[in-house]
């Protein structure tokens, strides 16, 4: 089939990905980057990024997963691919033999990978250590990191290749908690250099996530920046998408099903949520909350109709959402509505539909279900 396969789909545009991959390049100088492609490439699809990626001349990821990591590499991706959530000891193995990039959280971590590794007569197998600098989630808190690093550099069969931290609130316009972080990672990787083998090149770092490379935050331009959300065209922060012109790549779009008019007093969706208060022209499009499309934006979002922005109406169904058109002409089953994204002219932004849905772009993006095709264009 030349087009999609079901009346709902994500147009993904290699161009703006490209340019966007491009403009995140100059503004890591001399920084390389890491662009974080976890989660699907965060709903555009993990494999054609990684193509795009790889053909555009980067050659080092992050993932969540073993099986994101593995599907990389199916795909014929050749280059680093670290893995930034721990692992759990069913899936050391497999990250070894795909020769995936672990991250180690905690001394018992590594020297599971240790055993792992000369069982399968690996030596200095690269790993790279998270340190948990305030963001309270995985890593080494520095305590212990201070603690454990002689005896974890000690482990014969692995390589602390680099060390990393994650930001908090590198996207809030006080920046005072994130620099206290950056202070903190700068002042442990120097009470850590004395420690680290001679006979091995020096621990690389990075710290920096979309919001720090937007903004350019002092301190966090190391070996390796790690773009997400940015990659994608959306600002972690309003206030910082500005500077380098991201182009968003995705479009949500759903075919019309059906359109007909109702009588005032009629209502729409399940449990009566909308009323009409006047006849109406209702449109019913072909994508609900199984497709992405937050049930929180019952009677909150909007979507574009023939470039015109109208309200979502009535509470959103698994398969089905409906808009009011009343006001747009010419409206008919098999015209195109886009829930996010350009329309023409038009531009209705993924930030401001998560708005509406009381929630962050990161999540839209990340909720569109795997039955909604990805079309490359």
């Amino acid at each position: 089939m030349t087009g999609p396969h079901r009346p709902a789909w994500a147009e993904i545009s290699r161009g703006a990905l490209k340019r966007n991959l491009r403009r995140l390049v100059n503004r890591a100088r001399p920084a390389q980057i890491l662009p974080v492609i976890k989660a699907n490439a965060y709903g555009h699809g993990l494999a054609a990024v990684g193509r795009l990626l790889q053909a555009e001349g980067v050659f080092s990821v992050a993932v969540a997963l073993v099986r994101e990591g593995v599907a990389l590499r199916f795909e014929g991706f050749r280059g680093r691919i670290l893995l930034i959530e721990p692992l759990l000891p069913r899936d050391v193995p497999e990250a070894m033999k795909h020769r995936l990039t672990p991250q180690v959280s905690s001394l018992e971590e590594a020297r599971r990978l240790n055993t792992t590794a000369r069982r399968a007569g690996l030596t200095r197998f690269k790993v790279q250590v998270e340190v948990d600098t305030g963001m309270g989630r995985v890593g080494f808190r520095p305590e212990d990191l201070l603690r454990d690093y002689p005896r974890l550099v000690r482990l014969p069969n692995l390589g602390v290749e680099a060390f990393y931290t994650h930001l908090a609130t590198a996207d809030w316009s006080d920046g005072a908690y994130a620099k206290k972080q950056i202070a903190l990672f700068h002042a442990l990787r120097d009470k850590l250099a004395p420690h680290s083998p001679a006979d091995l090149p020096a621990p690389l770092w990075h710290l920096a996530n979309s919001a720090a490379l937007l903004g350019k935050i002092p301190g966090t331009q190391g070996d390796w920046m790690r773009p997400g959300l940015a990659l994608y065209g959306v600002a972690p922060n309003p206030r910082l998408g500005h500077a380098l012109g991201l182009e968003p790549v995705m479009t949500l779009k759903a075919s019309i099903l059906q359109v007909k008019r109702i009588a005032k007093g009629d209502s729409v969706g399940y449990n009566r949520t909308f009323i009409a208060k006047r006849p109406m022209k209702i449109a019913v499009l072909s994508a609900g909350y199984a497709d992405g499309v937050h049930r929180s934006l019952s009677n909150k979002g909007s979507c574009l109709v023939r470039g015109r922005k109208v309200p979502l109406v009535g509470t959103i169904c698994m398969d089905m959402c409906m808009a009011d058109v009343t006001r747009v002409p010419n409206v008919k089953a098999g015209d195109v509505a886009v829930l996010f994204g350009k329309s023409g002219r038009a531009s209705l932004p993924v930030e401001e539909q998560a708005l509406a849905a009381g929630t962050i772009p990161y999540e839209l993006l990340c909720a569109v279900g795997e039955r909604v095709e990805r079309v490359y264009v």
